[in-house]
């Protein structure tokens, strides 16, 4: 497999993820089988805004939905949105713009990850993983 490939999920196949309650951390996503790396794992709906709109959504309820993407800024519907941070991140989310206002978000895992493990990702701009040396290959 080289770079930049991703394995797609037989669309039959059970999920590989589900959202479970946590004690310290409230929801977040654990994988329910054993998930290859590069492979997809959700996918979710998003609405893109503006980049002066992530701000302003902290301010909100929508807080917790909002991804800074690019120059812009999207509130994700659905699973995907119940992930939690982490500084050594299992998975990372992808993007696909539909419209200059709608995108799909594809969380995908970076590495293998075990079943019952939690999918963590890091919360930043796409620009902050390169800074970091986090790599998609």
């Amino acid at each position: 497999m080289g770079p930049g490939e991703v394995i797609l999920a037989d669309r039959f196949q059970q999920p590989l993820a589900a959202v479970r309650q946590t004690s310290d951390k409230g929801r977040a996503i654990f994988a329910t089988a054993n998930i290859p790396k590069h492979s997809v794992i959700l996918q979710s709906q998003a609405v893109l805004l503006q980049k002066e709109d992530y701000k302003r959504l902290g301010e909100t309820a929508l807080w917790p939905y909002r991804f800074a993407v690019g120059e812009q800024c999207a509130i994700v519907f659905g699973d995907i949105s119940f992930c939690n941070h982490s500084d050594t991140p299992n998975a990372f989310v992808s993007w696909t713009r539909l419209t200059p206002t709608a995108a799909i978000a594809t969380l995908i895992a970076l590495t293998g990850i075990s079943a019952d493990d939690e999918i963590e990702i890091f919360y930043a701009d796409t620009e902050e993983y390169k800074r970091r040396g986090i790599t998609f290959s």
